[in-house]
Parts: structure tokens; sequence; C-alpha cells
């Protein structure tokens, strides 16, 4: 690989790891007024079902999205890419509106099994960002795919800005008009599904902008995949990725379903259970800031690695993932040092 285009890649990741790092400083430091204003038990409310937001946000940033781009650095016919998209397109709509129907459906099983039934209205609150994945993880993993990441990194900040401006207005407004922790912490997750739509909106912009005039979307698809091989793929290869970059939230979700149950069934009373446990859920997003990075960094270049391998092209193959190591292990060391500290 040329040294440009190893620059351009460098830039890609950087561009996105800056942003990703940003979501998530603004995502940790909205936390500080957010719990002055709704107390250690509102926070417990709202942690409790953060993890189910933080499962359908990686899967729509990073999990899905990366896996995407990969297919696209596989494909470069633009009919072929065309279809390859419409399909996967379909397949996610399928799950996300299965995730939507599993939540409304059963959030009252769920708020019980996290042991308790107030939770259920802010679980069915916080199911209708799924329905946002498709567009969101399509059109993500189609522009990292040609190595565009500033689309990406667009619409994570303003997902964020805008999710953490509607949780700090309704902790406002529930403090002033004495709301219980529950309507607060419905309407507060309510912030998910509002930042998924203008997302979606910064995303379709860039799409009509600039996808619209490619010839992807005006070629005639040339071959049509086989939609078992497709779905087989999205489900272990996608599914892998999204496991990996959901990692630490899904132990936040098995946090959510066993400490304040824990504490409760070691003899705490109900309340001073919740409090607790809005006190732990305080330092989890210390521990996620140096997943951010490896996360956008893998986002960023894993179509480079796919495209260079399947070209044959090993020496380039092999540069690229020896910078990669070399930059990850230089800010992982500097992550590990600083939380140490």
């Amino acid at each position: 690989m040329k040294r440009r285009s190893i620059s351009h890649v460098m830039q890609g990741a950087a561009l996105l790891s800056i942003a990703s790092l940003i979501a998530k400083i603004l995502s940790a430091v909205y936390r500080v007024p957010f719990q002055n204003m709704v107390s250690n038990t509102g926070f417990y409310v709202y942690q409790q079902v953060y993890p189910i937001y933080g499962i359908g946000m990686t899967i729509a940033l990073s999990g899905l999205p990366m896996f995407i781009s990969k297919l696209v650095a596989e494909t470069t016919n633009p009919g072929e890419q065309r279809a390859l998209l419409q399909q996967v397109t379909w397949l996610l709509s399928g799950f996300s509106v299965g995730a939507f129907l599993l939540l409304q459906l059963f959030s009252a099983t769920i708020a019980r099994g996290m042991g308790d039934l107030g939770l259920t209205p802010i679980i069915q609150s916080v199911s209708w960002m799924f329905l946002f994945a498709p567009i969101l993880s399509v059109s993500r993993g189609f522009f990292q795919g040609h190595f565009d990441m500033v689309p990406t990194a667009v619409s994570q900040l303003i997902e964020q800005v805008v999710r953490v401006s509607v949780i700090l207005s309704v902790a406002f407004i529930a403090m002033k008009l004495h709301w219980n922790v529950y309507r607060m912490g419905s309407w507060a997750m309510s912030s998910a599904p509002v930042a998924a739509v203008f997302a979606s909106a910064v995303m379709i912009y860039y799409w009509r902008r600039s996808v619209v005039k490619k010839s992807c979307l005006t070629s005639s698809p040339v071959q049509q995949f086989s939609n078992t091989v497709i779905a087989k793929r999205v489900l272990i290869e996608g599914g892998a990725i999204s496991l990996l970059a959901s990692m630490m939230v899904l132990l936040q979700l098995v946090d959510s379903f066993s400490v304040m149950r824990g504490l409760v069934d070691g003899g705490l009373p109900a309340m001073a259970a919740k409090a607790l446990k809005g006190v732990f859920d305080r330092g989890q997003p210390l521990v996620q800031l140096g997943l951010v990075v490896a996360s956008a960094f893998a986002s960023s270049l894993l179509p480079s690695l796919t495209e260079a391998l399947g070209r044959g092209r090993q020496l380039q193959f092999e540069r690229l993932a020896k910078t990669v190591l070399r930059i990850s292990l230089v800010i992982a060391t500097a992550a590990a040092v600083g939380m140490m500290h």
C-alpha cells in the first residue's frame, strides 16, 4: 500500500477515534449533573436499562457497520454492492422489528428479572431505537467500506449531543415538577430514539449528497446473492463482531440483573440497594474510554485490511496490520497507566 493510502486510512481512523472519544466524554460528563438532579436512586433507574440502549447503539455504530464495511470492501462491482446492501437492509429490518417487539412484549418479564417492575415503561421507551438500526448500520457500513469516516463521525457526535441534551432537559423538568424516578427514567430513556432520528437524518443527508451520484445506485444489479449465505454471514461474522464490540455493555447488563438483587438478598433495604447501584454505575464510563479508541480504529481499518487481503497484497496487509498494532499498543498502554494512577 502506498504511503499516501496508509496516511488516508490513518486519518480516517484518527477522525473516528476523536469523534468517538468526544462522544464518550459527553456520555461520561453528563452523568454528574444528571445524578445531582435526580439523586442516586434516579440514576439507578436510568442505568438499569442503559445497557439495553448500549447494546443497540454499539451494534448500530461499530458492530454491524464494521461487518458491512467488510462486505463492501469485498465487493468491487457497484451493482453487486447495491444488491448486497438491499439484502442486508431487509435482514437487519427483520432483526430490528423482532428486537423491538421482544422488548415491548416482554418488558415486564425483563424488569422482573432486574428485580424492579417499575422499570417496565423505561424498557419499552428504549425499544424504539432498535427500529433505526438498519438505516444507521447499512449507511455507516457503506461509507466506511469506501474509507469515508466523516458521515459516521458526524452522526455519532450529533447523536450524543442530542441524547445528552434531552436527558439533562428531562432531569431538570423532573426536578422542578417533582416527578417520581420512574417517570423521569422513562422520559430520559426516550432520548435514545430521539437521538437515533437525528443520527438517521445525518446519514440520509450524506447518502443523498454523495451516494445518489454514484453508479452503485443507478446501475442494475448484476448478481443476486444467496439470502441464506448473507443471513449466515450476518449472524456469524456480524454477530461475532457485535458481540466483541459490546462486551463491556453486556457486562453492565449482567450487573443490571445481579447487583441490585444481590444487595437486597444480602439484607439491604430496596431503596438503599438502588442508591448503592446508582453509585456503582458512575464508574463505568471510565472503563469504557479505552475501548472507544480501539473500536474506532477497528472500524476504520477493517475495510483496508479486507481489500488488501482480497487482492492478494500480502505485503501491504502486513504493513497496515503492524501499524495498527503499534498504535493500539501505545494507546492501550497509556490508557492502562492512566487508569492505574
